[in-house]
Order: C-alpha cells, then structure tokens, then sequence
C-alpha cells in the first residue's frame, strides 16, 4: 500500500478537504497538525485536531458519499494521499483492516454528531 501512496505538503492555513467535495483519497498525516471543522447553521464546528500518524478522508472514501467535514493545515504538514483504488485493493485482500476502518468511522460519527448536536454555547 506505501508503494501506491503519494506524498503532498500543506501551508499554515491551507485547505487540504472541503465538506461537500467528492473524497476519492484517504490521508495519514506524516508530519504537521490539521484542524477539521463541519458546519451547523451556516457556523464552523470544530470536530478534531489530528496530529502525525492520524488519518482523515475515510468517510467519503468508504461510504462514495461527499466529505463530511473541512480539513484545514493547522501548521506546515506533510500527508501520505492514498487513492480509493488502492484502498479498496488493500480492504478487499484484508477484510480486518476494512474493519478497523470501519470502526473508525463509526466513532468519529458518533463524536460528530455529539458535538453537532450539542446546544451552541451563549457568547455572553
């Protein structure tokens, strides 16, 4: 799977994914920080910082569906970029691994919706 993998750098306050894209690629971040936000009301929520080692772009790529969330360079990063053709390559050799992707994606959809869902706080 390294073999296949791309490697693409990000500034400071680049947007590497925007909610409501397409998300034909997954990424593992090799160096840097990244902020993911989604939006409720036309408002950012912020859903995670993620760090070296940490993937994002797993949603859309297993479920075809749009991005769910905005991914933004929190610093200058480094991301491996795994395209859906080597993924599922890899998750169909390996149905453990689509597990554990899968796993993951199920948590970070309950943490979404708990943050989602969550009453606004009052600015006062």
């Amino acid at each position: 799977l390294l073999d296949t993998a791309t490697t693409v750098a990000f500034d400071e306050g680049q947007v590497i994914v925007r909610e409501g894209d397409p998300g034909k690629v997954l990424f593992i971040i090799k160096s840097g920080t990244v902020t993911v936000t989604t939006t409720r009301d036309d408002l950012p929520v912020p859903l995670a910082r993620l760090g070296r080692g940490a993937c994002f772009g797993e949603v859309a790529l297993l479920s075809g569906r749009l991005r769910t969330a905005t991914v933004v360079a929190a610093e200058r990063c480094t991301l491996l970029c795994f395209h859906r053709q080597s993924i599922e390559t890899v998750l169909n050799a390996y149905p453990k691994v689509r597990k554990l992707l899968e796993t993951v994606v199920r948590g970070r959809a309950r943490d979404t919706i708990e943050k989602i869902t969550r009453p606004p706080l009052d600015p006062k």
